[in-house]
């Protein structure tokens, strides 16, 4: 029996060392199988991509309301918008001066996501200049009116969605959101129980097309019924809605 008892300081008795490596190889396997149950529950991160090392220059017309954003041929060859931001949690409305107008070039690395698009520019004055002419059909943006519409889903900030962060809905998402929506992000609305596997969000407006204000933050990220109206504007679709027609779930 003195052979068998333990004492910190001594060698460890060797019945005791089998059954701390078998426990330890155990607790190994328990530790791999629950965070590959774990991993297996969390929601997908969602297919958008924040291109930060390829910095380029886009060309186009900016646009200013209801958020800044570039009218550009650039994405595809045909007329995209995409919306600016900076490389941290702000809009860029603070950085726009009132020469800054027509057609312009951006640098910026970008961030898509299916049809969305984003260009996040870097710290500094010079990542936007005055250009020559854009093309003539970057500044048409027929407005359609395509009904109204009941829609479940969440509030989200559009550049952590389109890419920036994978996942960029969900509670864990929230405190998140809230930043970016308050330093002037644009936001979408993320229809849908599986929204972080989907593709399209409208961006979220009043009934009137303007930007929400900070009333928003509190609803961020939170399950939410909405009645509004779709509308497109180009090749982006909004969806309206007053505050007064959110519902918290």
């Amino acid at each position: 029996m003195s052979d068998d008892f333990f004492i910190g300081w001594a060698p460890t008795p060797e019945p005791d060392r089998r059954f701390l490596l078998r426990a330890a190889l155990g607790l190994v396997a328990i530790g791999a199988g629950a965070g590959g149950l774990l991993a297996s529950q969390q929601a997908p991160p969602g297919p958008g991509q924040w291109k930060q090392g390829e910095v380029r220059t886009w060309r186009g017309l900016l646009v200013r309301e209801p958020y800044p954003a570039l009218r550009t041929l650039d994405l595809d060859g045909s007329p995209r918008t995409a919306f600016l931001a900076t490389s941290g949690k702000l809009g860029v409305q603070g950085r726009l001066t009132n020469e800054m107008c027509g057609a312009v070039a951006v640098r910026g690395s970008l961030i898509a996501r299916g049809r969305h698009a984003m260009i996040a520019v870097p710290d500094g004055d010079d990542w936007i200049t005055l250009a020559s002419a854009s093309e003539p059909d970057l500044a048409e943006m027929r407005e359609e009116d395509l009904g109204e519409v009941l829609l479940v889903g969440e509030i989200l900030d559009s550049k952590c969605w389109f890419g920036a962060m994978r996942p960029g809905q969900g509670k864990p998402h929230k405190s998140c959101a809230s930043l970016c929506l308050r330093g002037g992000l644009p936001a979408a609305f993320c229809a849908g129980p599986n929204c972080g596997e989907g593709s399209e969000a409208p961006l979220f407006l009043d009934a009137q097309g303007r930007a929400h204000g900070h009333e928003l933050l509190s609803l961020a990220a939170d399950p939410v019924r909405a009645l509004g109206r779709l509308v497109r504007v180009g090749d982006v679709t909004q969806f309206r809605a007053d505050l007064s027609n959110v519902a918290r779930l």
